[in-house]
């Protein structure tokens, strides 16, 4: 009995290890991957390369693009407008958070004026851009500051009213003077937030900034993906897809992700 028992406990551990590896090598998600990719071959077998381009065709076009370094030059135009554009919807979102603690009627101001600017199409603001701006590189870079900054304004609004009023009335006794309860209490509680709707927001903003590039740049994922359809390049449309998903990836991975850590260590 002792032994059978024995054996059954190594089987379990042994089955635990394998799920453990299963789930470190992402074997599921693998797995789910190569079966999307098997359907993909046979509808592109099916309906053709014009329509749906094999997955070997948008592999090679992949190559070719890092070969030429075309890759490099269009992702950069992007990112740099993406930087712009995503840099001052942060900066005016934290303004916007630090009057929002300061006043309580700046931040019934502050609810309203999201609540529109969350309600406004994407459309309306690529219209009013090349209105404004021209078919030049600002458009994008306006188009992608007006869709993101309700996104990061309203996360650290919301993590300024979660403050704990406690800690700040604990501030009050033990003399905290205004600058060190706003460093020892609000940016720590605030900060989670703020990281949380940058990562939203800069999807977002890659999103809306491809979409922008379609009108009047030369440069840029969204720019290089409408040139593709117009010339009857339906793999490269596709192998361009596919860098906006790796750039979204990495960043998400390498950025935002190792921010988080460093924020959970620092609090």
């Amino acid at each position: 009995m002792a032994e059978r028992a024995e054996g059954r406990g190594a089987a379990r551990r042994a089955a635990r290890s394998l799920d453990a590896w299963a789930d470190r090598l992402h074997l599921p998600t693998l797995a789910v991957a190569g079966l999307a990719v098997g359907v993909w071959a046979l509808l592109s077998w099916r309906y053709g390369a014009y329509v749906l381009p094999s997955p070997l065709a948008v592999v090679r076009g992949l190559g070719e693009i890092l070969s030429t370094g075309e890759v490099w030059t269009h992702t950069g135009a992007s990112l740099a407008r993406i930087l712009v554009g995503f840099g001052g919807a942060v900066a005016l979102a934290i303004l916007t958070g630090l009057a929002a603690f300061v006043s309580p009627r700046a931040r019934a101001v502050v609810h309203d004026v999201l609540a529109v600017l969350n309600a406004t199409s994407v459309f309306v603001w690529i219209v009013l851009s090349i209105v404004w701006f021209g078919l030049s590189h600002w458009a994008p870079i306006f188009t992608t500051l007006m869709l993101t900054l309700p996104v990061v304004a309203s996360n650290i609004v919301e993590g300024v009213e979660s403050v704990d009023r406690r800690l700040l009335e604990m501030g009050d006794v033990y003399r905290l003077g205004g600058r060190e309860k706003f460093r020892a209490i609000v940016i720590p509680s605030t900060v989670p937030y703020l990281v949380a709707g940058m990562k939203v927001g800069f999807g977002l903003a890659l999103k809306v900034s491809v979409v922008a590039e379609i009108f009047g740049v030369t440069s840029g994922i969204g720019y290089i993906m409408n040139y593709s359809r117009e010339i009857l390049a339906t793999q490269m449309v596709f192998v361009w897809a596919l860098v906006m998903v790796l750039v979204m990836m990495l960043t998400d991975k390498l950025v935002f992700d190792a921010v988080a850590r460093r924020l959970s260590r620092w609090r």
